[in-house]
């Protein structure tokens, strides 16, 4: 075994810390969405750098997806045109159900893509989380408007900082090249699409 300086010879001489792999995952989870406003994904680590469960944002088994039917809060029912709730589960929730045993998550740390909900936050809460790590931060969309009036949940943080569960802003480089950043549903096929659905 040589001396750890000669390991600056090598062309490869850094690899991804864990915090810029666990998100570089929730990313890659988020891109897994239908939602046509948020694409979040969630990934649930555990304190040995396992990972216990993965989710992402969408519509429950079985309902319209917004990228073919449109978003239930800004263009209505399909058929009738009536503003409706948001018909998505979040990813945290998507997590936590997919992890099958949700003491598996106890303790665990969260990197999402957004920091969570206030109703999202209530489940990370009575779930024991410990830490969330997030890449932006979350502004609810708005019923009733064009998708562009956004607003914040501030009660998320609050509750956070209350329970002692540790938020940090990711702060890592992500180099995975990722549509994350925009939605382009108008390019994507009728067998795209199926293909996109649960």
């Amino acid at each position: 075994m040589g001396d750890k300086s000669e390991n600056k010879k090598y062309q490869r001489n850094r690899r991804l810390s864990w915090d810029e792999f666990f998100m570089t995952m929730a990313i890659a989870a988020a891109e897994r969405t239908a939602c046509i406003y948020h694409q979040v994904g969630s990934v649930f680590v555990d304190n040995d750098k396992r990972v216990v469960s993965v989710g992402y944002n969408g519509p429950t088994v079985g309902d319209l997806h917004c990228i073919e039917d449109g978003c239930a809060k800004i263009h209505g029912d399909p058929e009738t045109g009536e503003i409706r709730r948001c018909r998505g589960s979040h990813s945290e929730i998507n997590g936590i159900i997919n992890s099958g045993n949700t003491e598996r998550l106890k303790n665990s740390t969260l990197y999402v893509t957004l920091f969570p909900c206030y109703d999202c936050m209530k489940s990370l809460n009575n779930l024991g989380i410990k830490k969330i790590i997030y890449l932006d931060e979350y502004l609810r969309v708005k019923e009733g408007t064009d998708g562009t009036v956004k607003e914040p949940e501030p009660e998320a943080r609050s509750l956070a900082n209350k329970r002692g569960i540790v938020c940090e802003k990711f702060r890592g480089k992500i180099n995975f090249k990722s549509d994350y950043f925009k939605t382009d549903t108008e390019t994507a096929t009728q067998a795209d699409r199926e293909e996109l659905r649960f």
